[in-house]
C-alpha cells in the first residue's frame, strides 16, 4: 500500500473561497503523511480561461447593479437546469491545459474544488485510469459539477446526496463531508479574552457586517449608525479590500468604541465567535464557517447563481434569514436581534447542518481510494 500518492489538487481563482478550500485540504494532506512535493496545486480556471475568469470576477463586483443576469449567464453557462454551452465550448481551453499538466504531474489521483467539466471529459476522452473526486463548494451541485467519469462526490448536505442519487449516482459514490474549512472555526475559544481583544463589551449585543472580499455592501455608514443610536448595540465591519469604504468609515466612527473598522482580516473565526449575528453574502465556505460557529445569519442580496442556491437552501433549513432588498436589511437586523427564541432555533438548525472535520473526512476517504485502486493492480497483476 502507497501511503504518499502524488495528488494534483485543482482549484479556481474566482474569489477566495475555492484557494482557502484547497489550501485547507493540502494542509491536511501533508497533516495525513502525503509529501510536499507529491501535492501538486493548479489554478486550471485561469490557466484555461483568463478572460472568462477577469470577466466574471469583474461583473460579482457589479452585480449588485446591471451585472446580476450577465453574470450568472456566464458562471452557470445558462440555466441552472440545462447547459446551452457545450462540452467543446468549455473544454476548448481546459483540455489542453489540462492534458500537459497530466502529463508532466503523473497523478495517481485528481481532486478537484471548482465545477470545471474539463476534469471528468479529460478521463472520458483518454481513456486514463486516475481516480477523480469532486469537493463540491457550495449547498448545490450545478451541473458543471456532475458527470459519470466522477468516481467520489464529497458534498455539503444530505440533501444534496439525495439529489445526486435521484440523477443515478449510487450512494456509495456520494459521502457526506461538509465543506472544508480552517481549523481555527471549530477550536474552542475564550470569549471573554475575544472581547477584550476588540475593546467590546460581551454583555451588549455586538452585529458583525461583512462588507464582501471587496466591500460592495452600499449605504454601510447610515445603516451603522442607526445599529449604533438603537439597543445599545455594537458593530463590526470588515471591509474587505475596499480601502476606499475603510477609510471613510474609520474617519466616520473615529472615537466611537461601539464601532470597530476593519479592512481585510484572517480572524473572521474570532469576529464570528463573538457577534450575535451576522450580515453577509451566502458564499459556501462562508456559510460553512459559519456552521462550525453557529452565528445567526442574514444572507444579504445573492447573486443569481450559487449564491441565491445557497441562500434558498439555508433559508428552507431555517438556518439564515435572506434579505433582498437594501430598505429591508436594517428592519431585518433589528428584528433577529429582538427574537433571542428565533436566534436560539438558528443555532439548533446550523448545529444539525454542521459536518466536523470536514478536511480530515475527504483526505482519509481520497487516501482510501487511491489504497483500494493500489490494492486492485496488484491483484490484476
Amino acid at each position: 500500500m502507497t501511503c504518499n500518492p502524488k495528488i494534483l489538487l485543482l482549484t479556481g481563482s474566482y474569489g477566495n473561497g475555492h484557494l482557502k478550500v484547497t489550501k485547507t485540504l493540502k494542509d491536511m494532506f501533508l497533516k495525513q503523511g502525503v509529501s510536499q512535493d507529491n501535492i501538486v496545486e493548479s489554478d486550471l480556471y485561469l490557466d484555461s480561461h483568463p478572460i472568462l475568469t477577469k470577466a466574471s470576477k469583474y461583473l460579482y463586483i457589479k452585480s449588485f447593479t446591471y451585472g446580476q443576469k450577465i453574470y450568472g449567464f456566464l458562471y452557470y453557462g445558462g440555466s441552472k437546469k440545462k447547459r446551452i454551452v457545450s462540452y467543446d465550448f468549455l473544454n476548448k481551453y481546459g483540455m489542453t491545459t489540462l492534458t500537459n499538466l497530466v502529463e508532466e504531474v503523473k497523478p495517481d489521483i485528481i481532486v478537484n474544488t471548482f465545477p470545471m467539466l474539463v476534469v471528468p471529459e479529460f478521463r472520458k476522452k483518454t481513456g486514463a485510469q486516475i481516480p477523480i473526486v469532486h469537493v463540491v463548494t457550495d449547498y448545490y451541485a450545478h451541473k458543471n459539477w456532475i458527470h459519470e467519469e466522477v468516481d467520489r462526490y464529497f458534498v455539503a448536505s444530505e440533501t444534496m446526496k439525495s439529489d445526486l442519487m435521484k440523477l443515478g449516482f449510487s450512494s456509495e459514490r456520494i459521502k457526506v463531508s461538509g465543506i472544508p474549512i480552517d481549523p481555527v472555526f471549530e477550536a474552542e475559544c475564550d470569549k471573554k479574552a475575544l472581547f477584550e481583544s476588540y475593546q467590546l463589551d460581551m454583555n451588549r449585543p455586538v452585529v458583525l457586517i461583512a462588507a464582501g472580499a471587496f466591500g460592495v455592501l452600499k449605504d454601510i455608514d447610515e445603516m451603522v449608525n442607526k445599529l449604533l443610536a438603537a439597543n445599545n448595540n455594537q458593530v463590526i465591519v470588515v471591509c474587505g479590500k475596499n480601502e476606499e469604504l475603510k477609510d471613510t468609515l474609520t474617519t466616520k466612527f473615529a472615537g466611537n468604541k461601539n464601532a470597530v473598522i476593519l479592512g481585510f482580516t484572517n480572524k473572521m473565526d474570532e469576529l464570528m465567535k463573538i457577534a450575535t449575528l451576522m450580515v453577509t453574502k451566502p458564499g459556501g465556505i462562508t456559510l460553512s464557517e459559519a456552521l462550525a460557529v453557529q452565528v445567526p445569519l442574514i444572507l444579504y442580496r445573492p447573486v443569481p447563481g450559487q449564491e441565491k442556491e445557497n441562500a434558498i437552501f439555508f433559508e428552507s433549513k431555517g438556518a439564515a434569514v435572506q434579505v433582498t432588498r437594501s430598505n429591508q436589511l436594517l428592519n431585518s437586523i433589528f428584528n433577529l436581534l429582538q427574537d433571542e427564541k428565533l436566534r436560539m432555533s438558528m443555532k439548533k438548525n446550523m448545529k444539525e447542518l454542521y459536518n466536523a472535520h470536514s478536511a480530515q473526512v475527504i483526505c482519509e476517504d481520497v487516501l482510501y481510494l487511491h489504497a483500494e485502486k493500489e490494492k486492485m493492480n496488484r491483484i490484476i497483476v
